[in-house]
């Protein structure tokens, strides 16, 4: 019997360097999904304990109730021991400082969040176990947040391509929603976790307080919370009709690239899109329409097939973006998103 091959010190480096980036991917997923579904601090501590993962605040100096940072690991198997990974090291948006910017502040909310981040490092059960993540979705909703989602994209048309908070908050809540349904979906990361890596590139600035804040724009992060809270992982025509809204978010990204003269993060976007994220549209249903009792609009969107079909097209003059089905409505939503507010 021959003995098998040994590994040599670059390759263990090599394996082992593997491995933690794959640790750090996966983390990065789980992480961003429950960010994006959260209103609150408190809510993304419970959510993000609910994907399995391991959550430690990094309190302030001789403090035990001001969290000023978190790392996150994956649940170990028997006789193994956690990797730690800070949220910044994830990603310089996951660092709680960045992600507090997208909650509800108030005194009470703090207390809450304070509550619930002591409790996941002493690893016991969850403060709150009533929250908005145990709401159910309507169907209605799914709508509404569609039509956010249409009208995200015809705002995007007119958004100047220097205008980088914006396309990057556009670029982080797309991201978002996209890694919310791979964790519901994916046992494995796939093509909507590739795609949500590569959005989130784009969600990366070196230094995010120089660029200002985004301008007012319809809000798509709650789409994350649809994904995360779906009743089942069948695939529907909801799912799809949400799906071709984000998709176009994804087309608007890629040629703003393009425009600004950025070929290579515009190239990985339609890479991924075209080559992961089109066989996965073909399999989708056809999508339900964006309204109760409406008909379907001229000139409305392509269905997610007809999109992984035909792949990105090419920058047209004056649009960045295919065209899109009819102006949306934006709906007021108390906190941090302007969508509709959950059935429970």
């Amino acid at each position: 019997m021959h003995a098998t091959r040994g590994y040599d010190r670059a390759e263990k480096a090599t394996a082992a360097r593997d491995d933690r980036e794959m640790h750090r991917s996966s983390l990065a997923r789980k992480v961003r999904a429950s960010a994006s579904a959260s209103g609150s601090e408190a809510e993304f501590v419970r959510r993000a304990r609910d994907t399995g993962l391991l959550l430690r605040p990094r309190y302030a100096k001789n403090t035990t109730d001001v969290v000023v940072g978190y790392s996150v690991a994956e649940r170990p198997t028997q006789g193994e021991r956690p990797i730690w990974f800070g949220g910044g090291t994830l990603a310089s948006d996951l660092k709680l400082g960045e992600l507090r910017q997208e909650w509800t502040d108030s005194p009470q909310s703090a207390m809450d969040a304070a509550a619930e981040w002591n409790a996941a490092a002493r690893n016991r059960r969850k403060v709150t176990t009533t929250g908005p993540e145990n709401a159910v979705p309507g169907a209605q909703v799914w709508a509404e947040y569609t039509r956010n989602a249409t009208e995200l994209v015809e705002r995007l048309r007119a958004l100047p391509k220097d205008d980088h908070a914006t396309w990057a908050k556009a670029a982080r809540d797309a991201s978002g929603a996209f890694a919310a349904w791979s964790y519901r979906i994916e046992a494995v990361p796939g093509p909507l976790a590739a795609t949500a890596a590569e959005l989130s590139r784009t969600a990366q600035l070196r230094a995010p307080r120089a660029h200002g804040k985004p301008v007012p724009l319809p809000s798509i992060a709650g789409t994350a919370m649809l994904f995360m809270a779906a009743a089942s992982k069948d695939k529907t025509a909801a799912q799809t009709a949400l799906m071709v809204q984000l998709i176009n978010t994804a087309f608007a990204v890629y040629e703003m690239h393009v425009q600004a003269g950025r070929t290579r993060e515009a190239q990985r976007i339609r890479a991924v899109v075209t080559e992961q994220l089109a066989p996965f549209t073909a399999t989708m249903p056809k999508p339900v329409l964006v309204g109760v009792g409406e008909a379907p609009a001229a000139g409305a969107a392509p269905t997610a097939a007809d999109i992984g079909r035909r792949g990105m097209a090419p920058v047209r003059p004056g649009s960045v973006v295919p065209s899109t089905s009819e102006k949306a409505k934006t709906h007021q939503r108390t906190g941090r998103d302007n969508g509709p507010v959950l059935d429970r």
